[in-house]
């Protein structure tokens, strides 16, 4: 009797055993273990598209996605390429595209459109190249294209850095020259596609970015600012070597410290011997007064805000301006805030 009891209770777990294997088995079936890697990239897809502004398609490149956005927020730095210390614009293009896909571009904006084959502008995808020029088609700047008209690239304007921005920006739409893919990633027909044209300029053959600008499309590189090339060489090239100078209240000397009056004390007195006072209304009876539409390079702009004048910079073109912030001697779009342009001026000998 007891063993009769224990067979049917063997029997009993036995069933019990298999329905549950059975069902542990169908489950099985029906998981793929597919699934959570799937779930992870598209959770990547959203979450670097929060970070970076951008709708992607989820057919994008994850990785070279990771890598833009991990170089968010490095401050400019003319010459450098290093992430979260510095980068200019083609140092963190050539330096991204290395470290996602081992390619080697050249060092220069105007050097690297050869890297590329061209792209309309209406098939651009994440990760093609654009390229932005002055008036005679001069390349002074690229970045990287993300989607839904946003792109990446290390902005001059006072020393911000690697940031996302929208192609649909009048300046954008103003100076953009053309957009390419990488020759060894386009898996196009590439005898089909057209080349983008060759800069204006005359490329060196070094392709390597010089430590010191000498050429316009090197001032062009530093600062941002699509220079036409008719600008005072020597005035240029003094404003270049100010930049970067740290703020120092009551300084003015190059590389060491300046404040704003003092950036443009030193820039007047080394390339014209104007000897300025160290007060800015002093500065504004010495000039010409022009209006905003009739600046030109060099020209002083003074900005007033609650009775006083925070500011005061170097027209460089462009509605952009040299002068000195918190941060250092930098260039800006002319629009600070909300600082009011008060005057501008022409020195006498300019």
């Amino acid at each position: 009797m007891t063993k009769k009891i224990l067979t049917t209770a063997s029997l009993t777990a036995m069933m019990l055993i298999s329905t549950t294997s059975c069902t542990f088995a169908e489950d099985i079936d029906e998981w793929n273990p597919q699934d959570d890697t799937t779930r992870t990239v598209n959770d990547d897809y959203e979450k670097y598209g929060k970070k970076l502004g951008v709708k992607f398609k989820g057919t994008e490149d994850i990785e070279l996605i990771k890598e833009v956005a991990s170089w968010l927020g490095t401050p400019y730095k003319y010459a450098a390429n290093t992430k979260g210390k510095g980068t200019d614009c083609s140092g963190f293009v050539s330096t991204v595209f290395s470290n996602v896909y081992g390619e080697k571009l050249y060092r220069t904006s105007s050097s690297m459109v050869l890297n590329v084959n061209k792209v309309d502008r209406d098939k651009l995808e994440c990760g093609d190249l654009l390229f932005f020029a002055n008036a005679k088609g001069s390349i002074y700047h690229v970045a990287i294209y993300l989607g839904d008209n946003i792109f990446i690239h290390s902005a001059t304007s006072n020393n911000v850095g690697v940031k996302t921005e929208t192609l649909t920006l009048n300046y954008y739409k103003e100076h953009y020259y053309t957009a390419g893919r990488v020759k060894s990633l386009d898996k196009r027909n590439t005898q089909a596609t057209p080349q983008p044209e060759k800069p204006a300029q005359p490329i060196d053959e070094t392709h390597t970015i010089a430590e010191k600008p000498a050429t316009h499309d090197e001032f062009s590189e530093q600062m941002g600012v699509a220079f036409s090339g008719n600008e005072n060489q020597k005035l240029l090239t003094e404003i270049s070597e100010w930049m970067g100078t740290p703020f120092y209240s009551g300084k003015s000397e190059k590389n060491v410290g300046t404040d704003g009056i003092g950036f443009i004390i030193g820039v007047f007195k080394n390339v014209y011997g104007i000897s300025y006072e160290r007060d800015v209304e002093k500065v504004m009876s010495a000039l010409t007064e022009v209006k905003k539409d009739d600046l030109k390079f060099g020209d002083i702009v003074i900005y007033k805000k609650d009775d006083k004048y925070p500011v005061i910079g170097i027209y460089l073109g462009d509605n952009k301006i040299a002068y000195t912030s918190m941060k250092g001697v930098a260039t800006v779009d002319m629009a600070i805030g909300a600082y009011e342009l008060y005057f501008c001026g022409r020195p006498a000998n300019k």
